[in-house]
């Protein structure tokens, strides 16, 4: 609990443990912390939760606010990216970072299946997965009954500076 107080903004809404390897109890600890009610912002890069992770954040009934959602490097795979796809509780999100997490088509399909029920969600990131054609080309389809402006499936999309 004491890294979480540290990690958390004055205002309680956003918490950034990016990189303090927590794995899925971390990811138990903070699904359950009731003064986590307010949050909306979870930064929770590289801490290699694995799908039993997703399933506890995707699962939890304190964090129905967030709006912003960082799981990049988690070896979630497609069972964790399952568990994201079906949660009613991660509705509200806006923001879904998923970079770098062994999805491949299977999970995709998946996703693309419930992304019209994020009527929220404005950007997905996916890069870094192993997405083949049949993956991208259903979330691109998706995209189009959503309200999802932006879908990074390229490693080079979002890193392009005109000079």
């Amino acid at each position: 609990e004491s890294i979480v107080r540290m990690n958390l903004s004055k205002d309680g809404k956003t918490l950034d443990l990016t990189a303090t390897y927590l794995k899925e109890y971390g990811a138990k600890d903070i699904s359950r912390m009731e003064f986590l009610r307010p949050l909306t912002n979870l930064a929770f890069g590289t801490n290699l939760c694995g799908p039993k992770g997703a399933k506890y954040i995707a699962q939890s009934d304190v964090l129905v606010n967030l709006t912003s959602l960082n799981m990049f490097y988690n070896r979630l795979g497609n069972e964790g990216v399952k568990y994201i796809a079906v949660s009613d509780n991660l509705l509200s999100l806006q923001n879904l970072v998923l970079t770098d997490n062994e999805i491949t088509d299977e999970g995709a399909l998946v996703l693309a299946k419930f992304l019209p029920l994020f009527t929220n969600l404005v950007r997905l990131d996916l890069r870094l997965n192993r997405l083949k054609d049949e993956g991208k080309n259903a979330l691109k389809e998706a995209q189009k009954m959503s309200t999802v402006k932006h879908l990074l499936l390229d490693k080079v999309e979002g890193f392009q500076v005109k000079g």
